[in-house]
C-alpha cells in the first residue's frame, strides 16, 4: 500500500513539475515574441527611402559612383542598430567618407547643401542627428577613399 502511495505521489509531482516547466517555457516564448515584435516595429520606423534624384544636382548626375556611395551610407545609417556601438562607428566612418568624397568633387558649400537636403528627408531624429554630427565633425582635409 505504501509503495502505491509513493508511486502516486511521485507521478503527481512529476506531472506538476512538467506542467510548471511548460508554463515557464510558454512565458519565455511570449516574452521572446514580444521582444521580436518590438524590434521589427523599431526597424520598420527606421527604414525610409531617400530620393537622391530629388536633389537634382549636376554633380551627382555626373558622378553616379558618388551618388551610390552617398545613398548607401545614408541607407546604412537609417538601418543601423543605434545600441550597437561598433555598427554605429562603422556607419559614421562611411558617412564621413561619403561626405569627404562629395566635398572633393564639389565644394564644402555644395556638400553641405546636399547633406541638408538629405537630412530634410529623414524623419528619424536620432539618425538625422547622427548624420548631422558626422558631417559637422568631418574635416575638409579628410581624404576621400573610393
Amino acid at each position: 500500500m505504501r509503495t502505491n502511495n509513493m508511486k502516486t505521489t511521485l507521478i503527481t509531482l512529476t506531472c506538476l513539475m512538467a506542467l510548471t516547466a511548460c508554463d515557464s517555457a510558454n512565458q519565455m516564448i511570449d516574452k521572446a515574441q514580444e521582444t521580436a515584435n518590438q524590434k521589427v516595429e523599431t526597424l520598420q520606423t527606421k527604414l525610409e527611402t531617400i530620393d537622391i534624384n530629388g536633389i537634382n544636382l549636376d554633380l551627382l548626375k555626373q558622378s553616379p559612383e558618388l551618388a551610390a556611395q552617398l545613398t548607401e551610407s545614408i541607407n546604412q545609417a537609417l538601418q543601423v542598430d543605434l545600441t550597437n556601438l561598433t555598427e554605429v562607428e562603422a556607419v559614421k566612418a562611411k558617412v564621413a567618407n561619403a561626405y569627404a568624397c562629395l566635398v572633393e568633387v564639389s565644394s564644402q558649400t555644395t556638400a553641405e547643401q546636399v547633406m541638408n537636403t538629405l537630412l530634410q528627408n529623414i524623419s528619424n531624429a536620432e539618425v538625422a542627428t547622427l548624420i548631422d554630427t558626422v558631417v559637422n565633425q568631418t574635416s575638409t582635409t579628410m581624404a576621400c577613399v573610393k
